[in-house]
């Protein structure tokens, strides 16, 4: 195009195991294929208009489907491919460490337990005692623990304690601590966040955990912060906060504490204490809505008529992380709220260690997941799990 600066042009899909951070590509072998590339824009270009007409003649010149609500567009038109078109499916495989959720007031809407159903992963619900029979009622006795508590106004905190001691008398290395909203596990691969319907997705992630010995916290990244147009170089980000769903080393000698921000307050702990962290990329789940997303109405249950239940919560959950980490948090006011800001750079020396004698496979491990696609009857009947209430009473596998 003339009197525009010449750019050079990159490649879609750059060669696997591009380093972004040194080392990288070493620590990957034998997980998931990873190939990303940058798919952002080379070139935008604004175009204003003063009324509604012009934008739809503009939209009919160029065939682009635009309206007054519109922020953007791709010319020319980028194809798209229906929600659900593509999946990941495959064998279901059950983790290696027990996963456990705590759960409130979602007996008969469990997103969480219906995700790991659809994986063949084993869960159990650590519930309140004034809930266990209603939970045995939706998701079966067998999946069901008793805590021999109820309305302590901490949150899921007590539950989360109770399921590490739980682990750690039961023998178990490692344990999952879940929260029961997440609708979706998904992966990201060639620029698409695919939903994953079959084969190990868990175990990949323990794999990779029990290559280490520093490695504290390891989970999923959220669905909706890794963006399959930006450049994102690697398949996971060492030592920053993991949550919502994490793998928790049982030997810590951490417990989980306070009201708010749990999981941002535990991961910097370990963190500050030379362990590493592990978040995801190339593995994602999404969450459905909570409190702090104004967008959308929260499910019902949960800590929303207790925690959240303080008036202004998003400035007293940015302050309590403040308070406890006052080296590395500050509140800040952004997107027209309250946040808290944390400052992970202090921890970028914390190196992975990995096991005397350990070695690692030259070639990559799919887990089971294969790329697969639905026909285009069937996709219209596709969605994500949202607020479904459903029974699922499999019988667990991995606890005694």
């Amino acid at each position: 195009m003339d009197g525009l600066p010449k750019r050079e042009t990159r490649q879609p899909h750059p060669v696997l195991f591009e380093d972004h951070e040194p080392g990288w590509a070493e620590t990957w072998r034998g997980m998931p294929s990873f190939e990303m590339g940058d798919a952002r824009p080379q070139y935008r270009i604004t175009i204003n208009f003063m009324t509604a007409e012009d934008v739809r003649a503009f939209a009919e010149r160029t065939g682009l489907k635009l309206t007054t609500l519109s922020d953007s567009a791709w010319f020319p038109p980028a194809p798209k491919t229906a929600p659900g078109q593509f999946y990941y499916g495959g064998s279901q495989t059950d983790s290696r460490y027990p996963v456990c959720l705590p759960s409130k007031g979602r007996a008969d809407c469990q997103t969480t337990g219906l995700a790991l159903d659809a994986l063949g992963v084993s869960h159990r619900f650590f519930v309140e005692e004034t809930e266990y029979d209603e939970y045995c009622r939706h998701v079966g006795e067998s999946r069901v623990v008793r805590l021999p508590f109820h309305d302590l106004g901490q949150g899921s905190i007590p539950a989360r304690n109770f399921i590490w001691e739980w682990a750690k008398a039961h023998g178990h290395a490692r344990h999952w601590v879940v929260d029961d909203n997440i609708t979706n596990f998904a992966r990201m691969n060639h620029n698409r966040k695919l939903s994953v319907k079959g084969g190990a997705f868990f175990l990949a992630m323990e794999d990779f955990a029990d290559r280490y010995e520093n490695i504290a916290l390891i989970g999923p990244h959220g669905r909706g912060f890794v963006k399959d147009r930006g450049f994102v170089r690697t398949p996971y980000l060492l030592n920053s906060r993991i949550y919502s769903c994490i793998l928790v080393d049982t030997s810590l000698p951490y417990r989980w504490r306070g009201r708010y921000n749990e999981d941002t307050d535990l991961s910097l702990r370990v963190l500050k204490d030379g362990y590493c962290t592990v978040l995801f990329h190339a593995l994602l789940m999404s969450k459905g809505a909570t409190v702090g997303n104004v967008r959308a109405t929260p499910m019902k249950g949960g800590n929303t008529d207790t925690v959240y239940a303080t008036g202004d919560h998003r400035l007293a959950f940015a302050q309590s992380l403040a308070d406890q980490h006052p080296d590395c948090v500050r509140v800040v006011w952004k997107f027209n709220r309250w946040h808290h800001q944390v400052d992970y750079s202090p921890f970028k020396k914390n190196a992975l260690r990995r096991k005397p004698g350990l070695v690692l496979p030259a070639t990559q491990n799919e887990y089971g997941m294969e790329l697969m696609r639905r026909a285009a009857a069937d996709v219209e009947e596709v969605q994500e799990v949202t607020h479904v209430c459903a029974p699922h009473v499999e019988a667990v596998s991995w606890h005694s």
